[in-house]
């Protein structure tokens, strides 16, 4: 009966140490309407329990240690336990009203019963065992863990019985004392599973390892250092105990066996394991292959200093072989833009190297085209990359390198930025671009707002796009002209509602326009007022985005292009418009989220950017009542080496424009004013927020390698991912990270903890907002 009743009480409780607290209680209670024993007495010959004193200590509070005396840890000698038990210690020990427990380390049963030969220091607890009870296993022994994981009298669990198995299951006994029962009896517990209690992780404690050296010893303590051994000895043929770490290093590198798999944990979140690259760094062996090298990043610095050469020696060559020997150069060293060294910042030559190469790809083509329109349908298809790769190259590139990618730009860019400024400029000699009046005004419909971005040039507009795109918005992305010259005076007020009030006098030399009702100078206070008669909303800084009304229209202004452009250099520049164009998105996505249906983007001019500034054209000042980088207002009866174009406010009045991709002023990285694609072919782009299309997507098949499930799906629309989870509990992620699927469908999940390799799992596919798109039932192993 006493058996059956702790069995009942061992199910209940739900732990290892449940069910020991469960049964040390039994035995403390009252047995066949007898008295409760005194006290139960726990002796523990060879002290396997000790791990569990502090838990239990802070769980029973009736519970005693045999030891040096301090009462405030509740231990203390025999005669000190006597006296507790006997409540004549005249201490703030309480038991709380239950059974005493006196768990005695290094005493036997029998040395409590060896009579006149019982060490002295235990004979005070002799006379308990006729007043008490001994917790001891039916067939009289000691309970050692081993017999009350796996009696049938007990927990009834399938514990292996070796040397390795006991010791290691002494290691774990604080975390497997914890674990659920359930999970328990479904598997058998060996020297593996304990070893992996301790050591969940072998992969990634051995790279934890190779940063922290002799210092995980101290940090992990004994039990789990000696668990971390042991998987690394059975699993990995090392011990970092008595092996180097360059002798780790030299075997992850080559990555054979189950070195394999530390590598790919290391592939999954360098960044967390930096330090792999120095040990890696001092750990190559000699005879390395060509198509082995990707794992070693002392082979991939070579190949970077062997790039940054190739790039010098390209200063001399024509522009054809520069752009041929970049794009060999893309073919040589693209491929590392893959590897791993370029996610933790050890490639940056190979990844400046990739829109170098389109920049090349593009600039072998001259830009072409009879007339303004043929020119502009070319540079909407297929030649805004080249500007966007341009941009994107100085972004990327490091202090370090930036003269020598800078120069790259430079050589590649500059003589087709030279031969597409000259075809236009040709082309509007034949063709004049629109003046006043010439295109359809900028309006805004009902319940739309107008956001006028200084200087945002077409390639940006479209990057622009993309990110309002991937933030689930709908956009248009349309062109117009700007106002010539290309300039913020004369070309915003072209893009605002009230341009057909704008009329051109004189060219002054500020190439302000005037308002034809008044004669003022067109300013931008002055332009928000006269918006504001017109019915607009302006929206200020330190007022309320929201309309105000409905239908309602509106005009806001953003960004801060043209001032960066005018005070960096070009590198600083490109690096600065990254955060410009997030924080324009964000703006747009708040006019939206405020109440706007829509937002109508538009701008007064684009630019050129020339890192090392554009070719400097001989103006004298003399000749000029005014002059920027690429336009002048020209005194009366000059006649200089220029283009002269008509002013857009009044064509009987023209401006000097710059020929080709000169500037009149000296090293010049960006400017605009003049005549170029670039300059004049300005975005007008509209945005709503779309209906929401939601994701579609299908598990195709499920290929399991160890604990990793790799996963192929077709997802229709939108961005999708997967996870694995509990079948039991569909709620519960038990991949170790949640994985967005690649362009081609598939995706790379790890199991987090093995403890589910017996589990049924489901592989589900979730959009953004978390919605399950598919499932498929899977465990380890079942390919599907």
């Amino acid at each position: 009966m006493a058996s059956d009743h702790a069995t009942g009480t061992n199910a209940a409780a739900g732990t290892i140490l449940g069910s020991l607290i469960a049964a040390l209680r039994d035995k403390g209670g009252p047995l066949d309407g007898q008295e409760r024993p005194a006290a139960v007495l726990w002796p523990d010959p060879d002290g396997e329990w000790r791990s569990l004193v502090g838990t239990l200590r802070e769980r029973l509070p009736e519970f005693l240690v045999l030891g040096a005396y301090d009462e405030a840890a509740r231990t203390g000698p025999a005669i000190w336990l006597r006296a507790v038990v006997d409540d004549e210690s005249g201490a703030s020990v309480s038991t709380a009203g239950r059974t005493p427990v006196l768990y005695l380390p290094g005493v036997s049963r029998q040395q409590l019963r060896a009579g006149d030969d019982c060490p002295d220091r235990l004979k005070p607890l002799v006379e308990l065992l006729y007043r008490g009870a001994v917790w001891a296993h039916p067939n009289g022994r000691e309970w050692t863990v081993r017999a009350f994981l796996s009696s049938p009298k007990s927990l009834g669990l399938d514990v292996a019985d070796d040397v390795g198995t006991r010791r290691a299951m002494l290691q774990a006994l604080p975390e497997v004392a914890v674990a659920p029962l359930d999970r328990l009896e479904r598997r058998r517990l060996d020297a593996d599973y304990f070893h992996r209690v301790l050591s969940p992780d072998p992969l990634r404690d051995v790279l934890q390892w190779l940063g922290e050296g002799d210092a995980m010893r101290s940090r992990l303590g004994p039990e789990r250092w000696s668990a971390f051994r042991g998987r690394c000895r059975d699993e990995l043929d090392f011990d970092p105990e008595t092996e180097p770490d360059v002798a780790a290093g030299e075997r992850l590198g080559c990555g054979e066996g189950e070195w394999a798999r530390v590598w790919e944990r290391f592939l999954e979140a360098p960044e967390s394991y930096e330090w792999v690259a120095d040990v890696l760094l001092r750990s190559r062996p000699a005879g390395v292959l060509p198509f082995e090298s990707e794992r070693w990043p002392d082979l991939n610095a070579e190949a970077e200093e062997v790039l940054r050469l190739q790039l010098e020696e390209l200063r001399d060559l024509s522009h054809d072989e520069i752009c041929r020997r970049v794009l060999e150069a893309g073919e040589e060293h693209g491929r590392r833009r893959y590897w791993v060294w370029a996610r933790l910042g050890l490639s940056p030559m190979a990844v400046a190297l990739a829109p170098l190469a389109r920049l090349a790809a593009e600039a072998r083509t001259t830009p072409a085209g009879a007339t303004p329109g043929e020119i502009a349908r070319g540079y909407v298809e297929h030649g805004w990359a080249a500007d966007a790769a341009a941009r994107d190259a100085l972004a990327l590139v490091r202090a370090a390198d930036r003269e020598l990618v800078a120069g790259v730009v430079r050589r590649l860019l500059l003589p087709w930025l030279e031969d597409g400024a000259r075809a236009f400029q040709d082309a509007v000699e034949r063709e004049a671009l629109p003046g006043r009046g010439g295109q359809p005004p900028v309006e805004a419909h009902e319940d739309m707002c107008l956001l006028f971005v200084d200087g945002l040039r077409y390639e940006l507009a479209r990057a622009l796009a993309e990110l309002l795109e991937t933030r689930g918005f709908s956009t248009d992305l349309r062109h117009r002209w700007a106002a010539l010259p290309t300039l913020t005076a004369t070309g915003k007020p072209a893009a605002t509602p009230v341009a057909a009030d704008i009329i051109g006098a004189e060219l002054g030399g500020d190439f302000a326009p005037r308002f034809e009702a008044t004669g003022s100078r067109v300013e931008a206070e002055a332009l928000r007022a006269a918006m504001e008669e017109r019915g607009y909303q302006v929206l200020a800084a330190g007022t309320l985005d929201a309309p105000l009304g409905s239908p309602a229209l509106g005009w806001g202004e953003a960004g801060a292009i043209d001032k960066l452009g005018h005070e960096l250099d070009a590198a600083d520049f490109a690096r600065k418009l990254r955060d410009e164009l997030t924080a324009l998105r964000d703006r747009i996505a708040r006019l939206l989220d405020v109440g706007w249906k829509a937002v109508r983007v538009v701008t007064d001019h684009g630019w050129l950017l020339m890192p090392g500034g554009l070719p400097k054209i001989d103006l004298p000042r003399h000749l000029t009542v005014s002059r920027g980088a690429r336009c002048a207002v020209v005194a009366g009866g000059a006649r200089p080496d220029a283009l002269i174009a008509p002013w857009h406010w009044n064509a009987n009045e023209s401006f000097a424009a710059a020929r080709g991709a000169g500037a009149f002023l000296r090293s010049v990285d960006y400017a605009h004013g003049g005549l170029s694609i670039q300059e004049c072919l300005v975005p007008d782009l509209t945005i709503q927020a779309a209906l929401r299309r939601e994701a579609a997507a299908r598990v195709r098949r499920i290929v399991w390698r160890g604990f990793r499930c790799l996963v192929v799906a077709v997802a229709e629309a939108g961005r999708v991912s997967a996870d694995l989870r509990l079948k039991s509990d569909p709620r519960r992620s038990v991949a170790t990270a949640v994985r967005r699927l690649d362009a081609d469908g598939s995706a790379s999940l790890l199991l987090a903890d093995d403890d589910h390799e017996q589990s049924r799992l489901v592989l589900v596919l979730v959009d953004d907002e978390g919605r399950i798109l598919d499932r498929r039932e899977t465990a380890v192993g079942e390919d599907s």
